[in-house]
């Protein structure tokens, strides 16, 4: 039972951070412990016998998404600053499981230096998130179509397939990916007035990427585990350029930083309670 309440609401927390963008889902799956286990149940090999797991994360998520996407939002909107430094704190948090395991990922025995190739994933990594972090996202078409027609289903399903893709690597958010591909204020409308129409390509298209993606990530996470690990820490910690809000010297900046420490510590505690 504990469990089930567990994985219900690391579900919760998934789908909530998938909703923002610049927030990543594979992030909160990281700091939530839970990543290796999501990325090994999703692949093709593994997808039957964890199908009771997949649904309670599932559950959570879509629970999360209905009941507190619109709590976060309006928090975004009116206190823009601190809960983004929240979100910043659980990333700077995770950072130090993460290293662990990416010095220790190959090593037999003991811990074990990060080697160059896990290096140059590293740069690689945090490269592309930096690019991404810096792009300006309102010069991207964001007009809401309630009416689904072919040409908007085919966008639909592939915006959800590359988004799904994305949230399988930590530090990417799908939300953002959603809003390159200019879907992101349809799909928010939908979800908003339950226009099951136009959420089923955006559906589809998901459940394809979030497959293809998990394959991938279990396939390097088998093969080059180290040099996983070293991209997946350069994606977390570029990840931070694209939620910084910037900041200001304050009453609101000054509970801003509080709570950046004060999440980073809770993050940092449940790692090492979870080790």
């Amino acid at each position: 039972m504990i469990e089930t309440i567990k994985l219900l609401l690391s579900g919760m927390i998934i789908g909530v951070a998938n909703v923002i963008p610049g927030v990543s889902g594979g992030t909160m799956a990281v700091i939530l412990n839970i990543y290796d286990r999501l990325v090994s149940a999703v692949s093709f090999k593994n997808l039957k016998n964890n199908l009771l797991f997949l649904f309670k994360i599932a559950l959570g998520a879509g629970a999360g998404i209905l009941l507190f996407s619109t709590a976060v939002k309006l928090c975004l909107e009116r206190f823009p600053m601190q809960t983004n430094f929240t979100f910043m704190g659980l990333i700077i948090g995770s950072i130090p499981m993460i290293y662990r395991r990416a010095a220790g990922s190959s090593a037999k025995k003991g811990p074990q230096k990060i080697r160059i190739p896990g290096l140059i994933a590293f740069i690689l990594a945090l490269g592309a998130m930096l690019s991404m972090g810096l792009a300006d996202r309102s010069a991207f078409s964001q007009s809401v179509q309630t009416v689904l027609t072919l040409p908007l289903a085919i966008q639909l399903f592939f915006g959800g397939a590359l988004s799904a893709f994305a949230m399988i690597l930590p530090g990417i958010s799908g939300s953002f990916i959603m809003l390159l591909l200019g879907v992101y204020g349809t799909v928010i409308a939908a979800i908003s007035s339950l226009n099951i129409w136009i959420l089923l390509p955006m559906a589809a298209g998901c459940c394809i990427g979030l497959l293809a993606g998990a394959k991938l990530v279990a396939v390097l996470l088998g093969k080059f585990p180290q040099q996983t690990y070293c991209a997946i820490l350069g994606l977390i910690a570029g990840s931070l350029v694209s939620i910084f809000p910037g900041f200001t010297v304050s009453l609101g900046g000054a509970v801003s930083v509080l709570l950046l420490l004060l999440a980073a510590a809770a993050t940092w505690w449940f790692s090492v309670q979870s080790k």
